[in-house]
């Protein structure tokens, strides 16, 4: 049985609303990359996990596509998560973006601190 957050959740995605309205704000962004801000009162956080949030490595994933302007995630040629992304902790990330095409890197940092890296075939 889905919960009320879960049905929001599920439902908002379903209707094709990007995270950047559900999950973070973008604060800024330049010809490396971008610098988010996590939002620590998303629904997203109240299922995952109750008491002790934390962000979703699919919704990492998702959101470097949006940041790329890229709809659909081909492949995954790897994707490391190396620490834990605490709403309640950490609320800017930086996602350092690279590659050409469709081949892409991504790097994403809390301060100096890596969160993920990932390497990605999208369209």
């Amino acid at each position: 049985m889905w919960s009320r957050t879960s049905r929001w959740t599920q439902n908002s995605l379903k209707n094709n609303k990007m995270l950047r309205e559900i999950l973070y704000e973008l604060v800024q962004t330049d010809a490396a990359g971008a610098t988010i801000r996590l939002l620590p009162e998303s629904p997203v956080y109240q299922g995952h996990f109750p008491g002790y949030p934390i962000t979703p490595g699919v919704c990492l994933v998702e959101i470097a596509l949006e940041l790329m302007g890229k709809k659909r995630l081909v492949a995954a040629k790897s994707i490391k998560f190396t620490n834990p992304v605490l709403p309640t902790e950490t609320t800017d990330l930086r996602f350092n973006l690279s590659g050409e095409g469709e081949a892409r890197t991504v790097d994403i940092l809390s301060g100096d601190t890596l969160c993920a890296k990932m390497s990605l075939t999208v369209e």
